[in-house]
């Protein structure tokens, strides 16, 4: 065969392999944000800055992991899909479409350019079925949850860069070791790369920390032992795992852990999970049907003696297969599965339970957890069944490529029936809650869905059974307190948001929606005993509930306009009454405030603010002129010191319009922090994934 027609073959085969991708996963082309999208993308400042801000994506990045490259790829992926500044308001929705495809395509394509080289690998490693592989890992199921949900670029990204790391790492390791006259140049080229790769690899997701391993593991599949230069030439990818693996330890303990208690304690309930989660993985690896976004969570504590089970069974089936091995340079089955295991084993230790990982507050298993580790087991499965067939007659030879294809058609339409399971939240969740209906987190965001929509009753059961099943998370009772509010419920609400405050006392957001309930149903004495205790505790959320009480007291005031701009003049000064009532007790707690902390300008501005509000111009002067004093920096009070003196300018202004001067936020204030009459909903602070 000339050298055309293999390219032209490869061609064929690789546009067999990107076309399959295509189709299956043309659902989630037109698929909705899903899950925690919003942290990553939609609510993320940072990735939707249009100045790439290299501090807080690589020297101090506020979310809950260290995946500088991920963010990086999404704050790329936002400059070039997002809806321009100026698109018309008609316009905007099918931008905003646009802008969701442009998110799932690049997940697609990275996800065909895994698959390839894959191929491509197995071709390196001299293992027949390199393109058998490749199919059966992009039309497998198990990847459906990293391809269809955005935030899991994490794992699309970083697994071409692993793979490039093992291509690169295996023609060096070929090349110095078995070729007697080389180019030095060419041959450490690959290692560098190879280094190079998988330090990219790790800054996208540090699930591939054990790949120093797996290179030792490499040399004695190879070569029947792990020799001194094996050791040498494997030291900088540890110590890019080691220093990376320990900034992801440190970010999930303190950030997207914190202060929640998980549902696991002690060394035992541990080893259980692991023992059960490692067969549990091989069997959606062979067998991937019944897949779910979230699997039912094992009862651990106590851990029952069968549940250990698995360890010396796999001990068992480890220590046979020692027995089947073969010396070095011998064709040796077992060597090939103990590989192939070793290596699925291996990239499954980090998320098996022994390092505590904010995903286990949910389940302890999930597929996207799957999308590397079952490559091997792929690669073992079509190398074998190659030279079966290579051995076999030709009758067993059209049976097994016959199975072959079968095979590939039948992952492919589970794949794309699954793809519709991860459209959006509404599907994902009612698929997960008809097979585990103990899944709280599923309760949890299909309520917040179908609050979204306005189905406040509908959203109002999930949230109810969120609760029950967790009682100890805080963001349960506060969705639960919100529906109660939302439906006229104030005393169920009070009694939600104080359990939410109780079982969660390090997010301020619930105590501030404690008082908005407070405030809502007229308890003005346990509302004033609140905010002072908050107040003596020093307590974020105090000064958090004042931007919020100004925020509603601004769209009371706005609704006010409307309502008399539309001639309904009882319902205008209604509305007024009560905005001119949210503006007075702003007012005078920001006092409060500043008699305890006379050098807050912000807190200045913010009372001259409601001040303004209430027509006391002089006195708001004097406010801003305090906070300038303070922070001659602090735009918004230079601002609204303008607008107040042009107002004290103006003759016959007994009234500031609506649209003035705005409250600065503290430093402490939450973005989703939503008026008293809306509280927000819940959100978890982060997953490990």
């Amino acid at each position: 065969m000339t050298a055309g027609a293999t390219w032209a073959d490869a061609l064929i085969k690789a546009a067999v392999i990107a076309f399959a991708c295509a189709w299956m996963y043309s659902p989630s082309l037109r698929g909705d944000w899903l899950w925690d999208d919003d942290t990553s993308i939609t609510k993320n400042a940072v990735v939707q800055n249009p100045n790439y801000d290299f501090w807080k994506i690589w020297v101090a990045p506020e979310g809950a992991d260290y995946f500088p490259l991920t963010a990086t790829g999404f704050w790329l992926q936002w400059q070039l899909f997002a809806p321009a500044p100026n698109t018309p308001p008609e316009q905007m929705p099918a931008a905003v479409e646009r802008l969701k495809m442009g998110y799932h395509a690049v997940n697609i394509v990275l996800h065909t350019v895994a698959a390839l080289l894959l191929w491509r690998l197995m071709n390196v490693m001299k293992l027949p079925g390199g393109w058998l592989a490749g199919m059966l890992f992009a039309v497998h199921p198990i990847g459906v949850e990293s391809v269809s949900w955005v935030s899991e670029l994490k794992n699309t990204l970083c697994q071409p860069l692993f793979l490039l790391a093992a291509i690169h790492f295996v023609l060096f390791d070929d090349a110095e070791r078995e070729m007697g006259d080389w180019d030095s140049r060419r041959v450490w080229g690959n290692y560098a790369l190879a280094v190079f790769c998988f330090l990219l690899a790790m800054l996208a997701k540090t699930s591939v920390v054990m790949f120093p391993v797996v290179i030792l593991l490499y040399a004695w599949w190879k070569r029947g032992r792990i020799g001194p230069l094996d050791i040498v030439h494997s030291a900088p990818f540890f110590l890019v795992s080691l220093l990376l693996g320990l900034m992801t330890i440190l970010y999930q303990h303190g950030r997207a852990v914190g202060q929640e208690r998980m549902p696991i304690e002690g060394i035992l309930p541990r080893v259980a999970i692991a023992g059960m989660a490692i067969p549990f993985y091989l069997w959606k690896a062979v067998w991937p049907f019944d897949l779910l976004p979230i699997y039912p969570q094992w009862q651990v504590l106590p851990p029952k003696w069968w549940q250990f089970l698995p360890w010396p069974l796999m001990a068992a089936v480890f220590a046979w297969l020692c027995t089947r091995l073969q010396p070095a340079g011998r064709p040796c089955w077992a060597r090939n599965v103990l590989f192939a295991l070793g290596f699925f084993v291996l990239m499954l230790l980090p998320i098996l339970g022994f390092i505590t990982i904010s995903y286990m507050r949910i389940t302890w298993v999930c597929d996207h957890f799957l999308y590397l580790p079952m490559i091997s087991l792929i690669m073992l499965g079509t190398a074998a069944a190659t030279v079966w067939a290579a051995r076999a007659d030709a009758t067993e030879q059209r049976m097994t490529i016959s199975a072959a294809a079968m095979l590939i058609v039948l992952l492919a339409f589970s794949t794309f029936r699954y793809a519709h399971v991860w459209f959006n939240e509404d599907a994902q969740w009612t698929h997960t809650l008809a097979s585990n209906p103990d899944a709280w987190q599923a309760h949890n965001r299909l309520g917040a869905w179908k609050a979204g929509l306005g189905n406040t009753k509908g959203a109002h059961e999930h949230f109810k059974n969120a609760s029950r099943l967790r009682p100890d998370l805080g963001e349960t009772h506060n969705n639960l307190g919100t529906t109660h509010l939302q439906q006229g419920h104030v005393d169920e609400a009070i009694a939600a948001f104080a359990k939410a405050a109780e079982v969660t006392p390090h997010v301020p957001l619930f105590r501030v929606n404690l008082l908005n309930a407070l405030l809502e149903s007229g308890r003005m004495e346990r509302v004033d005993a609140t905010f002072l205790a908050m107040l003596e505790k020093e307590d974020p959320a105090a000064l958090q509930f004042l931007v919020a009480l100004g925020q509603q007291a601004m769209a009371l005031e706005n609704a006010a306009v409307q309502a008399a701009a539309a001639n309904r003049p009882e319902e205008a000064e209604r509305v007024a009454a009560v905005a001119r009532s949210r503006f007075a007790l702003a007012a005078a707690k920001y006092k409060l405030v500043l008699d305890r902390q006379p050098r807050s300008a912000v807190g200045w501005n913010n009372l001259a603010v409601m001040l303004m509000k209430l027509g006391r111009r002089e006195e708001a002067v004097a406010a801003f002129e305090q906070a300038l004093a303070i922070a001659p920096e602090l735009l918004d009070a230079r601002m609204g010191l303008e607008a107040a003196r042009q107002e004290l300018a103006a003759t016959g202004t007994q009234q500031a319009a609506p649209g003035g001067p705005r409250p600065a936020q503290p430093p402490e204030m939450q973005p989703e922090m939503q008026p008293p009459s809306s509280p927000t909903l819940g959100s978890p602070p982060g997953f490990g994934k």
